[in-house]
């Protein structure tokens, strides 16, 4: 019998987007289980383990942070390495994608107009500009994909997380100087079965 999932987030584009990116993919049917954007840290705390969105439950069994439940989800559609250090590399390289995900959306958040600035000037200069040079050079080194020749698991992570983060930062930052990764981008979002949910879903989440 198929495990039953079930996936809770924000009802905005954000961190589980790669996730559902993946459900998409392998046609797999899941129950999305969206809050309330101002539901407070405490009321999610009670529910949540370490208190963080997404989580995945997977029948009774609680995945709560977005690489490894990427990771499985990318694994039951065919999109992960069978060889150990290449899926070790490739889980490496969804972190690094989250962590500029998790920047990107502590700017956006921030209320204080000082800090928004300062966030934004690093973020502009430095933090940006280092993250998506060294993925460029990864893909450049691995064949021009995460992995090697073909989509991974953790291509498809980058696909969901830029989503959010050219939709909040308001840019394209990826098609002049990163043509690798625009490419990544690119061919992500024209697998038919994410071309698919994109057109039909992605309009109903929140920046």
């Amino acid at each position: 019998m198929a495990p039953v999932y079930k996936l809770k987030s924000y009802d905005y584009v954000g961190v589980a987007e790669s996730i559902r990116y993946l459900f998409a993919y392998g046609g797999i049917q899941y129950e999305n289980i969206v809050l309330k954007k101002d539901i407070t840290i405490i009321e999610v705390q009670k529910i949540i383990p370490f208190g963080k969105l997404p989580v995945l439950a997977v029948n009774d069994t609680i995945l709560f942070h977005p690489v490894p439940i990427c990771w499985y989800v990318g694994k039951n559609v065919g999109l992960t390495s069978d060889i150990d250090i290449e899926e070790a590399e490739l889980g490496a390289i969804s972190a690094a994608i989250f962590d500029l995900g998790e920047k990107v959306f502590q700017w956006y958040l921030e209320e204080d107009k000082y800090k928004k600035e300062k966030l934004e000037s690093e973020l502009q200069e430095d933090i940006l500009p280092k993250y998506l040079t060294d993925f460029e050079e990864i893909a450049q080194k691995k064949g021009g994909y995460f992995g090697g020749k073909k989509i991974s698991w953790s291509d498809v992570c980058f696909a969901g997380v830029l989503v959010t983060v050219q939709g909040v930062w308001k840019k394209d930052v990826l098609q002049k100087q990163y043509p690798l990764l625009y490419q990544i981008y690119r061919d992500v979002h024209n697998i038919p079965a994410i071309k698919a949910y994109v057109s039909k879903n992605v309009a109903t989440y929140k920046y």
